[in-house]
């Protein structure tokens, strides 16, 4: 063999190598997205009740929200600790493994619409963490912003997933939604506002979308498949 057959052999190794080592880096970002957003979920479900458990006053599901947690509304707002304090880090640590783990899913998955809507769930959920329950004006339209955004990445996932977990997908992320515009303040005294109370619609969107959380930082962390890599056929059979 010549030096110059050499060495188009070589080149022709590295060419055929770079799409097996860009697949194993794509299932390995998919693999750390994955960690981040199901460590989110579970997290956010034990500090939930967690910070219920230990609220030093009276503390209702109905008539309570997560977010009187960190402060009740204004202007007469009752803030008490640790769960002030233990809301506020939950929703900032929560909102930057959002946003990291949004950061690995971009460059694993080609879905740029589900990207920004995770972006801007990540984003709302700091914001949260600054304007916590207390802050007037500030507080509700990132808890809007969370709302929303979250349901509709629920729903946008189902395009990353194979399966029937896609359908779960939807279906949580629908509930979430549909709860979203029940929690208006006009239909405070309507429906299933009225019947579940404040806290109680909305914990019918928090979570769909913190199960939905769980369940597809699973499915990514599971889903190891890449691409075969096909073998050249030799004319005339192989020798």
């Amino acid at each position: 063999m010549t030096s110059l057959q050499h060495a188009r052999s070589v080149d022709d190794r590295e060419a055929s190598a770079e799409p097996v080592q860009e697949d194993a880096r794509r299932v390995r970002y998919r693999t750390i997205a994955g960690a981040l957003f199901a460590v989110v979920g579970i997290g956010f479900v034990l500090a939930i009740v967690s910070n219920e458990a230990v609220y030093p006053r009276r503390y209702s599901t109905f008539a309570n929200t997560i977010s009187d947690l960190s402060g009740t509304e204004p202007p007469n707002s009752i803030m008490v600790e640790p769960s002030r304090t233990i809301f506020i880090v939950m929703m900032l640590v929560g909102g930057v493994l959002v946003l990291a783990g949004t950061w690995f899913l971009a460059r694993s998955v080609a879905r740029r619409r589900l990207i920004v809507a995770m972006t801007i769930f990540g984003v709302s959920l700091v914001g949260i963490g600054i304007f916590p329950g207390n802050v007037e004006g500030w507080h509700p339209l990132f808890s809007l912003t969370c709302f929303v955004a979250g349901s509709v990445a629920t729903i946008m996932s189902r395009k990353v997933i194979d399966g029937p977990f896609r359908y779960f997908a939807v279906g949580l992320g629908t509930t979430a939604l549909v709860a979203t515009v029940f929690a208006l303040e006009s239909l405070e005294n309507w429906g299933p506002q009225d019947a579940l109370g404040r806290g109680g619609i909305e914990r019918w969107i928090a979570y769909p979308v913190l199960l939905w959380l769980v369940g597809f930082g699973v499915y990514l962390m599971s889903d190891r498949r890449t691409p075969t890599p096909s073998v050249p056929q030799v004319e005339g059979g192989s020798r």
